[in-house]
């Protein structure tokens, strides 16, 4: 008798259970290095938001953030976090493989160490002209570097894919390689007007 994979809200709510509350508060380096060109005001949408770091990061740079992750426990620390911080999240409980984004028109979309690729088109869509999309997630070269940790294959980026995927919006600033026990692919890009 096989034993059943857990879904990915399983997955996602027993993880976040596991966790310090203080276990990644702050934002990723990539999020936090990428605030001082964002907007100030305006609109925010961080995709996977998990137990939102970035969220808070981005709320008390003065955006009005929707956390959308599949994971309420993830997104009820969330809330933790942003009243620690003394700002205001709103949070969305959201199985995002059912392909489907808020319609709001974004000023700032924040994707951090998820991937899906067929969200591309709604995370574009859902970007106002002229919006920001501050992108991360792990490489192929993460599988060499640590098997263990790799859920699945098809959520790694091929090399130079980052780049590929937002070819028609403006690269303020791509970065590709190896950095400790991290392969990463990181873009900031703005919708063209």
């Amino acid at each position: 008798m096989s034993r059943k994979e857990p879904s990915d809200r399983q997955y996602w709510d027993a993880r976040y259970a596991a966790q310090e509350p203080e276990h990644h508060a702050q934002p990723t380096p990539f999020v936090a290095s990428c605030l001082p060109q964002l907007p100030r005001r305006g609109y925010a949408l961080d995709v996977a938001a998990g137990t939102g770091r970035n969220s808070a990061a981005l709320a008390a740079h003065g955006l009005w953030v929707e956390a959308v992750d599949v994971s309420a426990p993830g997104l009820h620390r969330a809330l933790q976090l942003a009243r620690r911080r003394q700002v205001t999240i709103q949070p969305i409980v959201l199985d995002l493989t059912r392909n489907w984004l808020p319609l709001r028109r974004y000023d700032v979309v924040v994707n951090s160490f998820f991937l899906m690729r067929e969200l591309i088109p709604a995370i574009k869509q859902a970007l106002k002209p002229g919006g920001w999309v501050v992108f991360e997630t792990f490489t192929l070269a993460q599988y060499e570097i640590s098997p263990q940790r790799v859920r699945s294959r098809e959520h790694l980026l091929k090399p130079g894919e980052l780049s590929q995927l937002f070819g028609d919006f403006l690269t303020i600033s791509y970065w590709e390689g190896v950095e400790g026990d991290r392969a990463t692919a990181r873009l900031l890009a703005r919708k063209p007007d």
